[in-house]
């Protein structure tokens, strides 16, 4: 008969693994993880989901979002990954994403569809990009990115990158690889995006000038 303690034991051994392989980085594409990737990036949304992605800071609901990184960390460019509940679509800074056939943070599926079904946003993704901002990251600093059309339920990951220099057997060389990535709880997820003042004015210009076509139809 198992014991309380091992059960205890066995369990704490489980929920071990599922945050290891949580914050896995896998090689994509022409990009290569490091030895180590520790979890300092960040995603800052508009508001909180409250739920497993995007805890605090992670819910999108306007038409940007930012990219930082903690303990004064710095990148010489920034990826960003996501998955998607439909097709793969929307543009970052302008630039279209890159097809995927899988996501390169490992084990964070299960924590994305916990996530897209607490918002009542979709079940688990089935497809996933990639998009390289060609943007450096200063330490203490937030890089702004711009959203256009991006579906709601698209979560997004940032990685960066960054030279590092490796040595075997008195050769050294230097590469550009994914040093840091996103923790589950600070990645972002689009929720029902805001409309821009811009379009707000306009469909507000449109509905009074369609009340007025109704009050003279009705005037005859």
């Amino acid at each position: 008969m198992i014991s309380k303690a091992s059960k205890f034991f066995a369990m704490s051994l489980l929920l071990v693994s599922v945050s290891a392989l949580a914050d896995t980085c896998n090689n994509f594409n022409i990009y290569t993880c490091a030895q180590s990737t520790p979890n300092t990036v960040r995603i800052i949304g508009q508001g909180p989901t409250n739920s497993s992605v995007g805890t605090t800071t992670g819910l999108i609901t306007g038409n940007s979002f930012g990219v930082t990184m903690t303990g004064n960390g710095s990148a010489s460019d920034i990826i960003i990954i996501a998955a998607f509940t439909g097709s793969v679509g929307g543009t970052l800074n302008g630039s279209s994403f890159t097809a995927l056939s899988s996501f390169p943070e490992g084990g964070a599926l299960g924590a994305i569809s916990t996530t897209l079904q607490a918002l009542g946003l979709g079940t688990s993704p089935t497809s996933f990009g990639f998009v390289d901002l060609h943007s450096a990251l200063g330490a203490g600093q937030t890089l702004t990115v711009n959203v256009s059309g991006l579906p709601s339920g698209t979560v997004v990951y940032g990685l960066a990158l960054n030279q590092v220099t490796t040595c075997k057997r008195g050769v050294c060389s230097t590469n550009t690889l994914i040093t840091n990535i996103t923790p589950n709880s600070e990645a972002g997820i689009t929720g029902l995006v805001t409309p821009e003042p811009g379009t707000l004015g306009l469909l507000g210009t449109g509905l009074i000038g369609l009340a007025g076509i109704v009050r003279r139809r009705y005037a005859r």
